[in-house]
This record gives C-alpha cells, structure tokens and sequence, in this order.
C-alpha cells in the first residue's frame, strides 16, 4: 500500500445503506486522493470491466496501478484512506482481527436491504415518517 497514490471507490448506487457509507466517506479528511463511483455507471462499467463480477455485488477498490480491493479488504482499504480511521484499519488488518473484520462485514452486506431500510431517507410525502424521524441531517 505504501506505493498508493489514490484510490477509486466502486460502491452499489442502488443501495441506500452504500450511499449513506458514500456521503460519510466524502465527509472524511483522506491521506489520499479518492474518487467514489456508482458501479453502475458507464464509468465503472468501461474502466472496471474486468472487475465485472464484482461490480455493485461487492465493495471495490482499486488504486491508480490497478490493484484492486473486493468486500471485506476493500471496507479495510476505505478506512485506510481516511486520516481519522487509518489505525483503525491497520488494527483490522492484523491477522487476529482481520477474520473478525471479515465476518462483521459478510454479516452486514448480506443484509444490506435491512440495514438500507435504517438509513435510508424518509419519504418526504409520509406524514407517519414525519412524526418518528427526528434530527435528521437534510444533506
């Protein structure tokens, strides 16, 4: 990692628990470089299409030499990037945690329609969403 000069972030633009990660990360001071983009996109699709399988199924990452991250590493590599969390991930990638890290993150995208339904926006036009969303930050 030490030859990392920036990193493209390969997210599902249809889920809204990857979207809420996306809008977190783009809040985050970062070490380097990075370039969230929607794996649907003609973007991903043409610069990324070996990566095909992967594409919106799985997290990615890949750094400017082409080197790439898929699910659990890849959620590694994002906090990496980041100056608050670079420890974090070091820590995660210690070979005692990394299974545990592994497994947190298997358990979480394999229930990424449950936990979308927690972030997701409100729907504006929903008077009982109005009466049990609070402090909600409009961005």
């Amino acid at each position: 990692m030490t030859g990392t000069q920036s990193l493209t972030i390969l997210y599902d633009e249809s889920c809204a628990l990857c979207r809420r990660c996306r809008d977190w990360l783009l809040t985050q001071p970062c070490l380097l470089p990075v370039q969230l983009v929607p794996a649907g996109s003609p973007l991903a699709r043409n610069r990324y299409a070996s990566l095909g399988p992967w594409l919106g199924k799985e997290l990615v990452v890949v750094d400017g030499e082409g080197n790439a991250w898929v699910g659990p590493a890849a959620f590694v590599m994002c906090l990496w990037a980041t100056a608050k969390y670079r420890a974090v991930s070091h820590f995660l990638a210690r070979p005692g945690l990394a299974p545990l890290a592994e497994k947190f993150f298997v358990f979480v995208s394999k229930r990424r329609d449950r936990f979308a339904r927690w972030v997701d926006e409100p729907d504006t036009d929903c008077s009982w969403c109005d009466g049990v969303m609070v402090d909600r930050d409009p961005r």
